[in-house]
């Protein structure tokens, strides 16, 4: 998981900010997934953060559309 944060990092796939009491902050999780070769051997592990953007409000939570899963 370490990678993966590191990898999305370099990436540049979000902005870390500071938060204010105003601020709607958005539930959310991983979502691992193991990548196999045919013979059923452990090929690379695989994460997503998924933010639950239906939650967001326009306007006040963003105003930019873009996609809540950050690849």
């Amino acid at each position: 998981m370490k990678t993966e944060i590191a990898t999305l990092e370099g990436m540049e796939s979000w902005e870390v900010v500071d938060r204010t009491d105003d601020m709607n902050v958005l539930p959310s999780t991983w979502a691992f997934k193991i990548k196999r070769y045919p013979d059923d051997l452990i090929k690379k592990f695989k994460a997503r953060f998924c933010a639950q953007g239906d939650k967001q409000i326009k306007g006040v939570d963003y105003f930019e559309t873009y996609a809540p899963v950050v690849q």
